[in-house]
């Protein structure tokens, strides 16, 4: 599904948890994930960095309707490997 590139919409009964409950997917740098910002819209991204250290930082390439759309460094427990899995892990402001 990330091939496609475009961004999702999921189901609203699908919610955030606290940052607390949050899971880490694996993470493999170049591999395609998800993000979401908010208001259950996911977008496909690929990981570009793993930045170590307490806590653990990521660098993404988040991308609409196959276009670049963003390049963003986040904690890496707020990406999913689904777009459920991302909307659980929404990024927190």
């Amino acid at each position: 599904m990330a091939s496609a590139r475009h961004l999702i919409k999921v189901d609203e009964q699908i919610n955030p948890v606290h940052y607390s409950k949050r899971a880490e997917p694996g993470l493999k740098i170049g591999e395609e994930y998800y993000v979401c910002f908010g208001n259950n819209i996911v977008y496909p991204c690929t990981l570009n960095e793993i930045i170590e250290g307490p806590p653990k930082r990521i660098v993404i390439s988040k991308y609409d309707n196959g276009a670049f759309f963003g390049r963003h460094v986040l904690f890496s427990n707020e990406i999913g490997q689904t777009p459920e899995e991302a909307v659980i892990n929404s990024v927190s402001f």
